[in-house]
């Protein structure tokens, strides 16, 4: 099953017990159940879609973030699930120096989005599946709020555990500073009780914080990528899944239903396979200086030009095909020219 169907399908509250003997009832999937089922658009994403979407958000040049004007929320409200594993290995391509920071616990991870009307704000709780056998479902401590007009006041990191929007940044890398700002990251009200309870000394404390923060922060520059790619009509491939035969059958056994949704691919968009280390270009001789080009992305008022990633070499080792998509926006909703 996917990770929305095991979300829509948890009834069970979720329950922790310290050693001490105290039971709390904090947040979990079940709490998101019904809106989950109640959700009219829902998302899988494809592995290309992941990667590209990856991609997009820590290419080189001008960078996703010069065209966050262009960006909004698809509907207010939508789910969004893809594979971990997946975009734990393009983040560990990109970002070696963060590699195993984010959630290494799932196979797949989810978010839930409300948005306003206007798709420029909004929020989205995050949901993964435990590696488990049977796998779980669940629920990050943290919420995501999304701003895309700059109206975010966010404190430091170390208020997470006092009950604070927090921001987070990247000191190193401007381009994704940039995307950061546009979000802020606060805990839940029970797990923010709880955490206040249970983490008593410093050392608790900071790795509460770096752990909740973790689980959730790589997702928002991708899903700002995924926004930007599904508001432009670029050619991404949607393809409608219904479970009316299958459900048919569940239903006499006494089973739950599962979800529609909507499997989203982007073969234009999709990221070459990587060669290996030490693997040779076709023909008898090495390539030494052979490198490998992020994607980046150009933007000219209402147009984005976007060149996928790919591997660059010397002229007499090959030629380099054009990898080169233009993605235009509607005249409808082109902004204004000043």
């Amino acid at each position: 099953m996917r990770l929305l169907d095991h979300v829509a399908q948890c009834t069970e509250p979720f329950l922790v017990r310290q050693t001490c003997g105290d039971t709390w009832r904090l947040a979990g999937p079940s709490d998101a159940a019904q809106e989950l089922i109640r959700c009219p658009l829902r998302y899988v994403l494809a592995d290309d879609l992941v990667r590209a979407c990856i991609d997009l958000a820590y290419s080189d040049g001008v960078g996703l973030a010069a065209c966050l004007d262009l960006v909004h929320f698809p509907a207010e409200h939508v789910w969004i699930e893809w594979n971990t594993t997946v975009q734990r290995g393009e983040l560990a391509h990109l970002l070696p120096e963060c590699a195993g920071a984010e959630n290494t616990h799932s196979r797949c991870n989810g978010v839930l989005i409300s948005a306003d009307s206007a798709g420029r704000t909004g929020s989205f709780r995050t949901f993964w599946l435990s590696p488990t056998d049977p796998a779980e479902p669940m629920m990050a401590a943290v919420e995501t709020f999304i701003d895309f007009n700059g109206g975010l006041h966010a404190s430091p990191a170390d208020t997470l555990l006092d009950g604070g929007s927090v921001a987070v940044s990247d000191p190193g890398n401007a381009q994704i500073d940039r995307l950061l700002r546009c979000a802020s990251f606060r805990l839940n009200d029970a797990w923010q009780r709880y955490y206040a309870a249970a983490a008593h000394t410093d050392a608790e404390r900071a790795e509460v914080i770096q752990r909740s923060l973790a689980t959730v922060v790589f997702d928002a520059p991708m899903l700002i990528a995924l926004f930007l790619l599904i508001g432009l009509r670029s050619e991404l491939v949607q393809v409608p899944v219904s479970h009316d035969r299958l459900n048919a059958k569940r239903h006499r056994l006494g089973r739950r239903p599962l979800l529609a949704h909507i499997e989203v691919s982007c073969p234009v968009l999709a990221c070459e396979r990587r060669r290996q280390p030490g693997e040779a270009l076709t023909g008898t001789r090495t390539a030494p200086r052979l490198h490998h080009v992020r994607g980046h992305i150009v933007r000219r008022e209402d147009v984005v030009f976007w060149r996928r990633s790919h591997w660059r070499g010397h002229l007499r080792l090959g030629s380099v095909q054009s990898r080169t998509v233009t993605l235009r926006l509607p005249a409808s909703a082109a902004p204004p020219h000043g």
